[in-house]
This record gives C-alpha cells, structure tokens and sequence, in this order.
C-alpha cells in the first residue's frame, strides 16, 4: 500500500496527492491498485533539481520562476548583497523577457521550450579567469546534454555549442569589476530543447537547431540535473591541481573552430586566418592570412558569420 510505502496516513498521503495535482502532475488513481503518474508538469521544480546537492557549490540553493528578465540579472541581484553573497545560487526561468546573449545580442525562447538558467560564483581573480570559466561552463553543457542524449556535441569557441555546426545551446559569463580579493562571476546557459523550426525567425533557422529538431526527446528535468552536476564538477576541477589543464583538453577534442578559416573582429578591425589551436587561458591562435600567428582573447574577440560583418544578429535560446 502507498502509504505504508511512505510512511504517510491514507489523510496525509491524499493531502500529498492532491498537492501534486495543483502543481501540474496528472495522476491516475484506483482503489485496487494505487496512484500512476500519466504527466509531470511543463515547468521546472526547485525540490526536484535540488535532492541529492547538499555538498554541491553549483546548485546549492536554486530558485525556478516562471519568467524573468534575465537569469543573469536575478543571480546579480543575490551577488549585490555583498563579499560572498549568492554563491552557488542557480535561477532558473521557463521564460525570459530581456534575455541576452554575448556582446547584447538578444535570446529569445518560448515558455517551457529551453533550459535557461544562471550561476553567480565567487572567484579569486575574477576577471582573469572569465576565459577559462568560459571554457569549463562550454565542457559541462556538452557533457550534460550528452548525459541525456545520443549526440555528439561540439564547442564552437568560444561559447556556442553545436551539433552538425547549428548551435543548440549557448554561454554568457559576465564579470564587474571589483577591489575585493574576490569577485562575482555569473555564468548563463541556455540550451533548446523542444522548439519546433517555425520557433526560429527564417533568417537564422539555417544556423540554430533544438534537441526536438535533432530527434531527441528530452526530459528538462533531467536535463538541468545533469547541467547542475557536471558545472559543479568543471568548476571544481578549476581549482585542482592540472584541472585546467584537463578542461582545456577536454575543450580543445571538441573543438569545432580548429582548421577552420575564420574572420576575427578585435577592437573594430578584422584579422583573417586559419586557426591552428587554442592556447591554455582559451584564446583562440590564428595563422594570419597576411603573415605570422596571432592569439586572440575570448572576452575581446568575436568571430565574425561567414558572409556578414558580425555574428547573428540574435542567439535564440
């Protein structure tokens, strides 16, 4: 019997069910056999994504709102309390209404159709470590949608990743300034889980793709879990001894921007060349088209769209 099971009086035990059903879980019951789940709620739940963290720093609190400006914004909000303030706070949001990829484009997602989410950190040297942070988030994303999918996902520097080279998730990490020893640094995923085609406007459609659109079927719940697990241990391995050494292995095999011809725009002037590797702190080394080798760094530098004067003109999420 279910609540033997649980421990809970058959009272209890209906308060709980019927609990469940306001929130969006659909139940099946029969006096015979019990309760059955038919469906879990469209929207992500903070109990379930935190069970099982209480040694974690990524997700050691986390908080899902149905909508938010921006998830970069909330976790700023924590941070802005103070040295320290929000560590390891997660917020996720079913939809954003400003959200924004990097160098101001915009993201854009239809309610329930991604996972969307921020991270606030406090690090030493915050503003140095913005690349290699940038390199670990790109690592753990891949990872936790492989954790979840039969797909081989690649990193196309410095923070899109992509399958079959359409993007199927981004990262933005954002930095202020500060004279403390530490700083905050906020780390933004999204990731497109069950967008159709048409949820794309037709002129970027070519170049973005969704899990649905790779033929995956994927449970966000799930999907966040995995996301929350594997930031946790890339940002843990940051701070071990050769750990960003191995994230920078682990980030150059999946490279899709290595041999490729590229333009890179740094400081409004452009530099042509072929990349030949990435260099530990991730700058992106290119042969110039016009002679000799130059790096160039992922917090300064854009990689220009083939055929255009800059990247998309917005980063759907």
């Amino acid at each position: 019997m279910l609540a033997a099971d649980l421990r809970l009086s058959p009272g209890r035990l209906a308060e709980q069910i019927e609990r469940l059903a306001r929130e969006g879980f659909v139940l099946e019951s029969h006096p015979m056999l019990g309760v059955r789940l038919l469906e879990t709620p469209a929207a992500l739940r903070a109990e379930e994504l935190l069970s099982g963290r209480a040694d974690a720093r990524v997700g050691r609190a986390v908080r899902c709102e149905a909508a938010a400006a921006s998830t970069n914004d909330e976790v700023w909000k924590a941070a802005d309390a103070g040295p320290g303030a929000g560590d390891g706070l997660v917020v996720f949001a079913e939809h954003q209404t400003a959200g924004r990829g990097r160098r101001g484009s915009r993201w854009l997602a239809p309610p329930h159709s991604s996972v969307l989410c921020s991270v606030v950190l406090w690090m030493p040297d915050a503003a140095r470590q913005g690349a290699v942070l940038t390199r670990a988030a790109a690592v753990a994303v891949a990872e936790a949608i492989e954790d979840q999918c039969r797909l081989r996902v690649a990193i196309r520097w410095p923070n899109d990743l992509v399958v079959d080279d359409r993007k199927v998730a981004g990262i933005l990490v954002e930095s202020r300034p500060t004279v403390l020893a530490a700083a905050p640094v906020v780390v933004g995923v999204g990731i497109n889980c069950t967008q159709a085609p048409e949820a794309f406007p037709p002129a970027i459609r070519p170049d973005v793709t969704s899990l649905a659109m790779l033929g995956e079927e994927v449970d966000r719940t799930l999907l966040a879990r995995s996301l929350l697990d594997r930031l946790d241990r890339a940002i843990r391995c940051m701070s071990e001894a050769g750990g960003v050494t191995d994230l920078h292995q682990r980030a150059a095999e999946r490279c899709a921007t290595l041999g490729k011809r590229l333009v890179v725009i740094e400081g409004g002037r452009a530099f042509r060349g072929e990349v030949i590797c990435l260099e530990l702190d991730y700058g992106l080394v290119l042969r110039l088209e016009e002679g000799g080798v130059r790096c160039f760094q992922a917090m300064t530098t854009h990689v220009a769209k083939p055929g255009s004067a800059g990247c998309l003109p917005e980063k759907l999420a």
